[in-house]
């Protein structure tokens, strides 16, 4: 899923860091996962994704893209107001959804 909308928005992502990261806008992701199901048989997935999108300059276009991914996917979504990193002289949004995959 994070894929999809990533890649959908063109911005370089990772999981969990980037050892070098880019000059440009970039995101990092957590996905965190709970597997469930009945009878000795998980097949229900329930993510819990954080997105958080790096910026060395306010990037309205990046978050754009961003959020019509998540809305051409119908997925909710909370987005926390851009605040800058001090230390790491970057802008930071992070935004949070939850979706369930089932197998």
């Amino acid at each position: 899923m994070v894929n999809v909308i990533l890649t959908g928005a063109s911005i370089p992502y990772k999981e969990t860091r980037f050892l070098t990261p880019p000059k440009t806008t970039y995101a990092v992701y957590l996905d965190n996962v709970e597997v469930r199901g009945a009878d000795y048989c998980n097949l229900i997935e329930e993510h819990s994704v954080t997105i958080e999108l790096y910026e060395y300059e306010k990037d309205s276009g990046a978050e754009t893209r961003i959020e019509t991914q998540f809305n051409a996917l119908g997925l909710e979504y909370t987005k926390q107001a851009r605040y800058w990193l001090e230390d790491e002289q970057l802008y930071q949004v992070i935004y949070e959804f939850d979706y369930i995959a089932k197998g």
